[in-house]
């Protein structure tokens, strides 16, 4: 089963880099396939660059880079540069950023499936050695007779790009290499397949050339009230935010997704906290005991995910977030 799952993660958790690269080179050991890394207030893509030097194996990748920060050329360049040391062993995710943040850093919003679209088409020219193409306005500057260009990667880089709903979906199956999905229940990933078989065909290409994988949420203890306590605390982070509250919506979750918006925009932490029920977070995260858990990662697989990435979360208030990732590695191992 391990080959087809991984360890993403939170890079905005209490724990050094150098952590950060330690718990890859453990997942590596443990035989997970590959460490992804999420970005908030970070930078996934120089994290990656370090996790992939320090390990020999396992695929690297961002789950996922943001738009917003950065100029897709430089997107592309950092790509070539992680992808070529690693010796081809990188995943470039690529996903908008969450609106509120991106206002607030003065960064534009890439929140639209054409702004992602256009930004994702021009990251892949570069790549595909079509830079110039991208860029015509380009100056034809030249270094002891040769003419500037882009670098391009000694081997292909994947790029998967982040969806939520059908629409992202649908544009990551016609022109990615894969979808990254986050807070997408088990029900709903049957519904993502379709959008992405829909925009494989739109692209002329095979549905099962896209891979769909899935971000999961996993709060590992014995003691399955305190798991579910720890969900809602991590969880608050995110169920507020527009689509994410969308994707609980989705899932059937209607007054669930309304208190969330509510208390979200309020700020009312212990509304947020309070409005998780019991079954949204057995719908959208692994909880429970090791053994719960395995059933859980297992279900997701069969129900049609390609590659799941374990998000381990601390369970005790007192437990580091390190330990918290280990011990869940250890414990998730079949």
């Amino acid at each position: 089963m391990l080959e087809r799952v991984g360890l993403a993660l939170l890079t905005f958790a209490d724990a050094s880099l150098a952590d950060m690269v330690e718990l890859g080179r453990t997942a590596e050991s443990l035989g997970y396939a590959r460490t992804y890394t999420t970005e908030s207030l970070t930078d996934t893509l120089a994290l990656d660059l370090a996790i992939a030097l320090g390990t020999t194996t396992m695929l690297v990748g961002s789950f996922v880079a943001l738009a917003s920060l950065r100029h897709p050329s430089i997107t592309a360049q950092a790509a070539v540069v992680i992808s070529d040391l690693s010796r081809g062993r990188f995943i470039l995710g690529l996903g908008p950023g969450h609106a509120m943040r991106n206002r607030a850093l003065g960064a534009p919003p890439q929140q639209s499936v054409a702004a992602l679209r256009g930004y994702a088409e021009q990251v892949l020219g570069v790549l595909g050695g079509r830079g110039r193409e991208v860029y015509p306005a380009l100056p034809d500057q030249r270094y002891q007779g040769r003419r500037l260009e882009f670098r391009t990667p000694l081997q292909p880089v994947p790029v998967h790009l982040s969806a939520v709903g059908p629409r992202m979906a649908e544009m990551a199956g016609e022109i990615a290499d894969g979808v990254m999905l986050y807070l997408t229940p088990r029900r709903g990933i049957a519904e993502v397949r379709a959008a992405v078989g829909r925009g494989a065909a739109t692209g002329g290409r095979p549905a099962g050339a896209v891979e769909v994988s899935l971000g999961v949420h996993a709060f590992v203890d014995l003691d399955e009230d305190r798991a579910r306590s720890a969900a809602r605390d991590s969880l608050s982070y995110w169920v507020g935010l527009d689509a994410y509250n969308a994707s609980i919506r989705r899932a059937g979750f209607e007054a669930e997704a309304r208190a969330l918006r509510g208390a979200f925009l309020t700020g009312d932490q212990a509304l947020l906290r309070s409005s998780i029920s019991d079954a949204l977070i057995d719908e959208f995260c692994l909880v429970g005991s090791p053994a719960r858990c395995r059933e859980g990662l297992q279900a997701l697989l069969e129900a049609g995910a390609d590659f799941v990435s374990v998000m381990p979360d601390p369970v005790q208030p007192w437990e580091p977030y390190a330990d918290a990732v280990r011990r869940t590695l250890l414990e998730l191992v079949p």
